[in-house]
């Protein structure tokens, strides 16, 4: 299956292994703040600088994974086999039944805390409410 990635420029700083939307401007990322968005992408794990642990600043190009097997950030501890959201700076959560929000991701490896990168697949649905 041939895989697209869409070159996109950062609307404003984006860490690594983070679930990126389009911003209002044309080709523009952000990183994803809730589970109503519609999600582009996650970023690869590279840093712009070996100064900095930002995988992209204002202005620098995105680098998304490429394949539907991703490594994401997880927001709180999660379970292998969870669907996720997300949620905050691009992070996800595991999602609550009754929110009615419809997962984006699922876990194929479990995540203990907030800021653990773990595995998951992402999902044909791209947004989750």
């Amino acid at each position: 299956m041939l895989q697209f990635s869409p070159n996109l420029i950062a609307g404003s700083a984006i860490l690594p292994y983070r679930v990126v939307k389009m911003d209002t401007t044309a080709f523009q990322g952000v990183a994803s703040t809730a589970a109503g968005d519609f999600v582009v992408g996650v970023s690869d794990g590279s840093t712009r600088r070996f100064d900095s642990s930002n995988h992209a600043d204002t202005g620098d190009p995105i680098s998304l994974q490429p394949s539907n097997c991703v490594q994401l950030t997880a927001s709180a501890a999660i379970t292998a086999g969870q669907g996720v959201i997300a949620t905050t700076a691009g992070k996800v959560v595991a999602v609550v039944a009754a929110s009615g929000n419809v997962a984006q991701f699922v876990a194929l490896e479990g995540a203990g805390a907030d800021g653990q990168i773990f595995w998951a697949y992402r999902l044909p649905a791209t947004k989750a409410s």
